[in-house]
């Protein structure tokens, strides 16, 4: 199978480096997909901060990239973004994939995000992909911080945030890919806050 790795985040910078299995590196081109700061990170040396995730209610369509598998078996390409992105067994289904050879799919088991499975079929036809893996974590903001997410309420969290926590969050906005403007990006970057 030839299988696309997609990604909009950390896995970009990083990836490759902790053990991601592609040939060649990075390329643009990837489906254009809802993305926001909106999951609190719970664990590991991202804890606390406001991580991208794919998410249709709060997200702004940007550009994603994505990278060629080096391995042709999807269950062994699935397991290994589910190491490389030091997801445990058990939570499996955070590693999304779209086969198109079987028409078959998984997501978060309870996260439909039907528009965004969709748009990446379409974009693995056009591209000749037979399929297309991602990270399915859901966004969990108001789930961690009792509050609905919105611009003002993630600007209100990020702003209470102890250090070195803070730094951390304005260290992962920053060094997301250029082309990821989403909302919460673009308000943090027009009150003055430098994140580039």
């Amino acid at each position: 199978m030839k299988i696309a790795i997609l990604s909009w985040g950390s896995l970009i910078e990083s990836g490759i480096r902790r053990g991601l299995a592609v040939t060649g590196g990075w390329n643009t081109g990837g489906p254009m997909l809802p993305i926001e700061f909106s999951r609190v990170s719970l664990s590991g040396d991202k804890a606390g901060c406001l991580t991208l995730v794919i998410d249709e209610q709060n997200g702004a369509n940007v550009p994603t990239q994505y990278a060629i598998s080096s391995n042709s078996n999807l269950d062994v390409a699935l397991a290994n973004l589910r190491i490389v992105e030091n997801i445990k067994p058990e939570l499996k289904y955070t590693v999304g994939y779209v086969n198109i050879l079987h028409n078959t799919e998984r997501k978060f088991s309870r996260d439909n995000q039907p528009v965004s499975c969709n748009t990446i079929k379409e974009w693995a036809r056009i591209n000749q992909f037979d399929a297309v893996i991602w990270t399915s974590l859901l966004p969990n903001f108001e789930k961690v911080t009792t509050f609905s997410f919105s611009i003002e309420a993630a600007i209100q969290y990020v702003s209470h945030l102890p250090e070195p926590i803070m730094t951390k969050v304005f260290e992962y906005i920053r060094n997301a890919p250029r082309e990821v403007i989403t909302p919460l990006r673009r308000a943090l970057d027009d009150s003055l806050v430098r994140i580039s």
